[in-house]
């Protein structure tokens, strides 16, 4: 009866553990996804306010070289950061 019943007992317990590990490596799991939505989050709200920050940029510098009491060299360097930033947020631009 005792050699029946040690393979079952062993058998029990190897099950039992690999239950347990399964469980807590999900867990794990879980909780990693969980900081890298919240990161992914958090990311994509500076991302915007970003973009925010640069149209409103935009919009100011395209304000400041079509206003007649701007110089023309200073409307000329405004148009040209104007183009700078569109090619770098052009290139920079995030899927979502």
């Amino acid at each position: 009866m005792i050699r029946l019943a040690l393979p079952v007992l062993l058998l029990l317990i190897g099950t039992g553990w690999f239950a347990w590990s399964s469980y807590r490596r999900a867990a794990q799991a879980e909780q990693a996804l969980a900081e890298v939505n919240a990161e992914h989050r958090a990311l994509m709200h500076e991302v915007r306010s970003l973009e925010r920050a640069v149209a409103a940029a935009e919009q100011g510098l395209r304000t400041l070289s079509s206003h007649p009491s701007v110089p023309r060299d200073v409307a000329v360097t405004a148009d040209l950061t104007l183009a700078d930033v569109r090619r770098l947020v052009d290139r920079k631009e995030l899927d979502e």
